[in-house]
């Protein structure tokens, strides 16, 4: 599994000014390696199955994580997400049981 170190950077730092105000930090987050991150969402109505096709491409499969929210406040949330079929391209998330609600996930890949 590859892994990353994020670093903050203030951009108004780069340059040599003397103003008599200083000026509010423009912080940036910057990364050792290349990282792809996704974020999406699917929407279940009395189903089990949902599938989400990526809108980045990524290089090999990405890390996925999935949590059920109850959008429609039925209290029928309290099922168990998996992830069934994981590709490049797409994901495929199953449940424990039908629900009428949305799963919401992460994609991240880093380069190795």
């Amino acid at each position: 599994m590859a892994s990353t170190k994020f670093k903050k950077r203030d951009l108004n730092r780069y340059r040599k000014i003397y103003p008599y105000i200083r000026r509010e930090p423009r912080l940036v987050t910057v990364s050792e390696n290349d990282v792809l991150i996704e974020i999406g969402e699917i929407t279940f109505t009395d189903a089990s199955t949902g599938t989400y096709a990526f809108i980045e491409t990524f290089a090999s499969a990405p890390i996925v994580t999935a949590i059920t929210y109850d959008s429609e406040g039925n209290d029928s949330a309290n099922v168990n997400a998996f992830i069934s079929a994981l590709t490049t391209a797409s994901v495929t998330i199953d449940t424990s049981q039908n629900f009428t609600g949305k799963i919401q996930f992460h994609a991240i890949w880093i380069e190795s």
